[in-house]
């Protein structure tokens, strides 16, 4: 396959990803269609703006913003975790849905999200001769498509207010390991590929902890300890 049209579905792949965290708050949270096109319609008009903004943004800018990643990225998780969390228990233990409350951690443009899309866009314009704001607009309207449709689909399933909040705890999760593992790759990458020079040991603590969160949930889903 060439190497353009790869990297075009990649970018594809990702943004759908994308669609499908804001779609699980919509969708969970039963919002009505008409906040559904409300929230897909900004992210149209967001990524339009980025598009338009690829040339304009100085790469300084963009290298100050990418160099915050990680501490934002970890302030995300938290955030999931701890609503989620409230989301869960709330409903769990007093029977009080709060998700309207607390789904925007999940649909609301996250700073990691809206640095990867605006990075999708850029390397998009450098990659085909197409103008910055004409695939901004695309990407936005692959993600007004996508919410919309994944949200309907989502919000058909009939499932109790606490399905939001554990979702949002495992994303925060996800965003968590992540932080392990990506840097522990990349690290990789700078070294040799001699035997000796694996990472082993950091790896093993990688694993280790994302073991230890599966035995943990499984030991008190077993033990009836709900959140």
């Amino acid at each position: 396959m060439d190497l353009t049209w790869l990297t075009i579905s990649g970018v594809i792949i990702g943004i759908l990803i994308f669609a499908l965290k804001v779609s699980l708050g919509c969708g969970l949270a039963s919002l009505k269609r008409r906040e559904v096109l409300f929230i897909a319609t900004g992210y149209l008009g967001v990524s339009l703006l980025m598009g338009m903004a690829v040339e304009l943004l100085p790469e300084n800018a963009l290298s100050a913003v990418l160099s915050t990643g990680m501490t934002v990225h970890f302030l995300v998780a938290l955030l999931l975790i701890a609503l989620g969390i409230m989301t869960a228990r709330n409903w769990n233990s007093h029977h009080h849905d709060i998700s309207r409350r607390t789904f925007w951690a999940l649909s609301m443009p996250c700073p990691a999200c809206l640095a990867a899309s605006f990075i999708s866009c850029s390397f998009l314009a450098g990659l085909v001769s197409i103008d910055p704001w004409k695939i901004g607009a695309l990407v936005g309207i692959i993600f007004f498509a996508s919410i919309v449709t994944f949200s309907g689909i989502l919000g058909k399933i009939k499932s109790a207010p606490s399905t939001l909040g554990h979702a949002m705890i495992f994303l925060g999760l996800f965003y968590l390991m992540s932080m392990l593992l990506i840097p522990a790759y990349l690290n990789y990458q700078k070294i040799s590929l001699a035997p000796m020079d694996l990472p082993v040991l950091d790896m093993a603590y990688s694993y280790l902890f994302i073991t230890s969160i599966v035995a943990i949930g499984f030991l008190g889903r077993k033990k009836g300890a709900y959140l």
